[in-house]
């Protein structure tokens, strides 16, 4: 009878556990103020360790990712196997969330104030198998993993006990134990795993020769990428599996959402407005370029380079999906009348789900930027904070012709930045020509009013003073087009080549006679002299600079 009260006991609490309901901002939020409580512990409760901001930075960002990465593993497995939504397991995660902080305590408790560096494990594809089978059994003398193994085995434990509780399953059960163990060792042997694929694909060397120095040499013998050099090879590897580990973590958070509510994810992807993110890319390849043809010793292509490059194209959409849930809180009536197939005027989501929903991909996108460094992630703030000034009370800038246009074209001389700067490191801006963001801020301040064509009716009842609801949209293409036709000439005398002006002067008239010509859909406008930049600004690279 006791024994039935106990596991009666247990059954309810689990059974509580599935019938939380957290939002998603509150577990992020828990999330990382768990993580802050672990690097307290291992930074103020333990020796001291001199590091520097940069160090402190690089290595807080690791543990998180590394932590987050496991739990989300963890989470989808747990959700697949038990045929439960993510939402219906987020009580379950938050609370499990506390088990992060174990490890140094054991560590401190039994060293008496010290804690184990849980080092990777970095070695052959035979020697993993052997710390596989053995739950690391033959590790180097003097390597431990003291709380962490203890951590590692009582998790697995308990998540096979639960799935036991929930199906019943012996089979299923122990099957599960060794996917849940295989998870945390697969976190251990990352930065094995990661170059045995790269070797694999012929990035590095033969997994044959994948010995301890050759995989910490993959990790640490570049000391820069692109323009970002690196004196200290204590954080380089650190550094470099934060660049796989962010990837992977907006891989897995895409996954998640897309679990728990396709109907939500579908809508986000819908509503992320494809010509501006061709737009914002096409602005972060234009730094580039230009950075490359500033810095051209610069260059260096490999796995943790091009991952930076996917990273920062991953915040800068982050950011602008920022910018849209900002935008569309604050024309939510406009949108009811003019664009009434988003998320908001169709009910997908609420107001405080939308905040919640933006507040998160805020932060990934400024941890994106800080990855790779803090002027990346003090940048895309900058960027956030013009799009809130756009849009928000009490500025609502957008509600004046060609002040919203120009701060626009601030933002995106912003993104632009971010490419050049990864070109040019520590020297920033400097060889950017003064002509160039002249010439683009006045084009863009010129030409972004092609996008207030669909939002007429909208705008007008919303008060937002456009250029097509001041003067009408048959005054207002003709208006706009005049604009754009002077963006395409101006950049002739910008640039100083008169070699341009020709090739100006048919794209500023192609442009122009898109825009006035009324059988062109209002929607479709951007699209159209989306194409016809893209022409031009293929001949312009060609003749200034092949």
């Amino acid at each position: 009878m006791q024994i039935g009260k106990i596991k009666k006991s247990i059954g309810g609490a689990i059974e509580r556990f599935f019938e939380l309901e957290i939002s998603p901002l509150a577990w992020f939020a828990g999330f990382f103020g768990i993580m802050a409580l672990r690097t307290f512990i291992e930074s103020f409760l333990v020796r001291a360790q001199y590091y520097t901001e940069e160090k402190v930075i690089i290595y807080n960002i690791h543990n998180l990712f590394f932590f987050f990465l496991i739990f989300a593993l963890i989470w989808i497995f747990l959700s697949l196997i038990l045929k439960r939504k993510p939402q219906k397991l987020i009580g379950l995660m938050f609370w499990a969330s506390w088990i992060i902080i174990l490890p140094p305590i054991i560590d401190i408790i039994r060293t008496g104030g010290g804690i184990y560096w849980s080092f990777y494990l970095i070695g052959s594809p035979s020697q993993l198998w052997r710390e596989f089978i053995t739950i690391f059994g033959n590790l180097p003398s003097g390597i431990y993993y003291f709380g962490s193994k203890i951590v590692f085995i009582a998790a697995t434990i308990l998540i096979s006990g639960l799935i036991y509780f929930k199906t019943k399953n012996i089979l299923k059960t122990f099957l599960s134990a060794i996917v849940i163990y295989g998870i945390f060792f697969f976190m251990g042997a990352f930065p094995s795993l990661f170059y045995y694929a790269c070797s694999f694909f012929g990035k590095v060397g033969s997994t044959s020769q994948a010995y301890a120095i050759n995989i910490m040499q993959f990790y640490v013998g570049s000391t820069q990428i692109f323009g970002l050099k690196f004196s200290d090879l204590g954080y380089l590897m650190a550094y470099n599996l934060n660049l796989i580990f962010y990837i992977l973590s907006f891989v897995l958070i895409a996954a998640l959402f897309f679990m728990a509510d396709k109907k939500k994810f579908l809508a986000v992807v819908k509503n992320s407005r494809f010509p501006q993110i061709i737009y914002h890319f096409g602005l972060f390849f234009i730094g580039l370029g230009l950075g490359f043809l500033a810095y051209r010793d610069n260059l260096n292509i490999n796995v943790f380079s091009v991952s930076a490059v996917l990273i920062l194209l991953i915040s800068i959409w982050l950011a602008w999906m920022a910018s849209v849930v900002v935008n569309d809180i604050n024309d939510y009536k406009i949108d009811s009348v003019s664009n009434p197939d988003r998320p908001l005027p169709q009910g997908i989501f609420s107001i405080e789900e939308y905040k919640q929903f933006g507040i998160i991909i805020f932060t990934l996108s400024l941890l994106g930027g800080l990855i790779i460094g803090l002027k990346f992630a003090a940048l895309l703030a900058i960027y956030q904070f013009l799009a809130w000034v756009y849009s928000s009370r009490p500025y609502r800038l957008k509600r004046f012709p060609l002040v919203a246009t120009f701060f626009s074209a601030v933002a995106s001389i912003v993104i632009l930045f971010l490419g050049f700067i990864l070109f040019s490191g520590d020297d920033n801006i400097q060889k950017l020509s003064p002509n160039i963001i002249l010439m683009l801020l006045l084009a863009f301040t010129l030409s972004l009013p092609v996008k207030d064509f669909k939002d007429i009716e909208g705008d007008k009842k919303d008060g937002v003073w456009t250029i097509p609801v001041v003067f009408g949209e048959e005054k207002g293409r003709l208006i706009v087009a005049i604009g754009v036709f002077g963006s395409f000439v101006s950049s002739v005398f910008f640039l100083n080549d008169p070699g341009l002006f020709f090739w100006a002067l048919l794209a500023g008239a192609a442009a122009f006679l898109i825009i006035v010509n009324q059988k062109i859909n209002p929607r479709r406008l951007f699209w159209w002299v989306l194409g016809v930049v893209s022409v031009y600004g293929t001949i312009l690279v060609k003749i200034l600079f092949l």
